[in-house]
């Protein structure tokens, strides 16, 4: 049996035994790889964030060959934990090392009691594949906590202990977390939409140890104006090219430098209905003015009909006239943008929600919805952001 026929297998086991796991299983996709990064003893599995809409684990086939279903399972359960926890992206600015024990040490428990291990048809006791290779809640050490818990107490152990801890071992490769090119809201947006569907297809079958960790999922920590500036920066660049502009490092004649101004085009659709307050519009405004600094943005007006669309400057909130305030509805102003050919490297949506969505276009796209998470659906595509805290 092929590699990818016994993770089909073992998927289809935790699909039916333990169904939260199956269920998110299903929404990954599992890659063979030859691992080659790393020494040969170390090759087994590694998951990572591909984008905001995928999570890949990648899968060394002669690990995956040598496990048994259940053992097989076990391993599965344990990098579905890491995706759930997000450690794939809340490591970032850390000792490497130190988190990498830590992240293991939160989604395996005690050794007497741990969080991972299917349980085969008929069996009591888990099937926990190389005991002695995972890395356990160190004794008299609090079993419940957080990976960042566990990291801040192992910098307060010496070299020596950490490694007697298990530093340098583990059972999958968390070097491929470096791989995840989203940033911590969208990875939280992205697993927030795995658990609704697993809660869904499999109501009440959530683990106990994994309640708080999906109740934290629901608790925005990224400013909106956070999440835009990285999804302009991603997905367009922050800097170009310019000969107007010395280069630092060789001022040689003929060598360009860099300019952060006006690397990318953006539109940004304002809704001018009624239901938008006039402080909501002036945190619109505040937040365009930001962006202003490093790109060139013009400004659509719209609320149920084209209120107008310019350019717009740094500052220009002074003097820009807000027109509308009457009805809304959202998709008219793309169907405008494309018949006028004025599409931008990104389209931005500044609204309250309370309006009609544009259909799926060929083009990035981010909504901003002065809402609580949850309270709207959005357009159901895109990225999407919500102004205000979860209640």
């Amino acid at each position: 049996m092929s590699a990818q026929d016994r993770l089909a297998r073992a998927r289809c086991l935790l699909l039916t035994f333990c169904p939260f796991y199956g269920h998110i299983a299903l929404r990954m996709s599992w890659s063979a790889s030859d691992m080659g990064w790393l020494p040969v003893e170390r090759r087994t599995l590694g998951v990572r964030f591909l984008d905001s809409t995928q999570v890949e684990c990648l899968c060394y086939p002669p690990f995956v060959e040598q496990l048994t279903g259940a053992e097989l399972c076990t391993v599965i359960q344990h990098e579905i934990e890491h995706v759930v926890r997000l450690h794939c992206v809340r490591g970032r600015g850390l000792q490497p090392e130190a988190f990498n024990v830590a992240a293991d040490i939160c989604v395996n428990g005690e050794q007497h009691r741990p969080r991972i291990g299917f349980v085969p048809p008929g069996a009591t006791q888990p099937v926990i594949p190389f005991p002695d290779r995972l890395l356990w809640v160190p004794p008299g050490w609090p079993p419940d906590e957080s990976a960042e818990y566990y990291y801040r107490r192992l910098l307060q152990t010496s070299p020596a202990e950490r490694l007697a801890l298990g530093e340098g071992r583990g059972l999958d490769d968390h070097s491929v977390w470096d791989r995840s090119r989203v940033s911590r809201e969208e990875a939280r947006q992205l697993v927030s939409s795995f658990v609704r569907e697993a809660n869904a297809a499999a109501p009440g079958c959530v683990p106990g140890h994994l309640v708080e960790a999906i109740a934290a999922l629901g608790r925005v920590r990224v400013r909106w104006s956070d999440l835009l500036r990285q999804f302009l920066g991603r997905h367009l660049g922050s800097r170009r090219r310019t000969w107007s502009r010395v280069h630092r490092r060789h001022d040689a004649f003929g060598v360009p430098g860099w300019s952060r101004r006006a690397a990318c085009s953006v539109n940004v659709i304002v809704d001018t209905s009624g239901s938008v307050s006039s402080a909501l519009l002036g945190q619109f405004f505040a937040e365009i003015d930001r962006i202003a600094h490093w790109a060139r943005v013009a400004v659509l007006q719209w609320d149920h009909a084209f209120q107008g669309y310019g350019p717009y400057r740094p500052g220009d909130w002074r003097r820009w006239p807000v027109r509308g305030r009457g009805g809304t509805d959202m998709a008219a102003p793309f169907d405008w943008l494309v018949r006028q050919r004025c599409l931008a490297d990104a389209q931005i949506l500044l609204t309250d929600g309370q309006c009609f969505w544009p259909a799926r276009q060929n083009f990035p796209l981010i909504t901003v919805i002065a809402a609580r998470p949850g309270s709207v659906p959005g357009p159901g595509w895109g990225s999407v952001a919500y102004l205000l805290e979860p209640a």
